[in-house]
């Protein structure tokens, strides 16, 4: 999957002492760990809100005709039919989801909490004692 952000970088001012210099090359976002934080809740809001129109998208590709006659055919399968805008629109929810999903995970990166997920998911796996 190609990235929607490309070299867009994110970067937590809290993090830079003196205000440090930007990453080399490409543009971006700096911004204090308070205002990345709340970015990072109204995003996850988003994305838990597509994904609820998904799953209601999903019925409306799914539409079977309320009649076995030409017009009620042709308003649900046919061109523009309800089942091909429903399909239309899941694409488009499946878009936006992907899109705050790597933008949730950019920020998070930025905050340190993907570093700090992970180090935990090592230490519980190495007390498990699966890892030696």
């Amino acid at each position: 999957m190609t990235s929607f952000f490309g070299d867009v970088w994110f970067r937590n001012s809290d993090d830079v002492v003196g205000g440090g210099a930007a990453p080399a090359g490409g543009q971006g976002f700096t911004m204090s760990g308070d205002e990345m934080r709340g970015l990072l809740k109204k995003c996850q809001v988003q994305r838990d809100f597509i994904r609820e129109q998904f799953e209601a998208a999903r019925k409306l590709s799914q539409v079977a005709p309320p009649g076995d006659e030409p017009a009620s055919r042709h308003a649900v399968n046919g061109p523009n039919g309800v089942n091909e805008t429903g399909r239309f629109y899941e694409g488009h929810l499946r878009f936006q989801e992907k899109y705050f999903t790597e933008l949730i995970l950019r920020l998070e990166k930025a905050l340190g909490l993907t570093e700090e997920a992970d180090r935990q998911a090592a230490d519980a796996t190495k007390k498990s004692g699966t890892i030696d």
